[in-house]
């Protein structure tokens, strides 16, 4: 994905997977769940009427022999609206469908996706 900024990326789907097994993607179709990331480096993330901000870094992947990707992390100046497995940070990547892929699956909860809004 071409790296233009600003990026604005809304919530548009969920998915969970644990005891009673995988969700599956459940679409979301009305969120004020979205981030904003600037060419200067910070961010803002908005869920609802409350927002938050902070600094990113983007890291290139390659995953395989011709499949790369783009890594997100983000650093938040407060632990506000974080919703992560650690403390102050979030970790977002963008997976084949282009979509902006984060949340808590990684310790059992639930794995949100993002699209990116022209």
């Amino acid at each position: 994905m071409e790296k233009k900024f600003p990026q604005i990326w809304k919530l548009v789907g969920k998915s969970s997977y644990g005891l009673g097994g995988d969700s599956g993607f459940q679409a979301i179709s009305d969120s004020s769940y979205f981030y904003v990331f600037k060419k200067d480096g910070t961010f803002l993330k908005t869920v609802g009427k409350e927002t938050t901000s902070g600094t990113f870094q983007l890291e290139d992947l390659i995953h395989g022999t011709n499949t790369k990707g783009t890594s997100y992390t983000l650093t938040f100046l407060d632990d506000v609206l974080r919703y992560s497995c650690y403390p102050n940070l979030e970790h977002l990547h963008l997976n084949m469908d282009n979509l902006l892929v984060g949340g808590s699956g990684p310790c059992d909860g639930i794995t949100l996706y993002f699209s990116n809004e022209k």
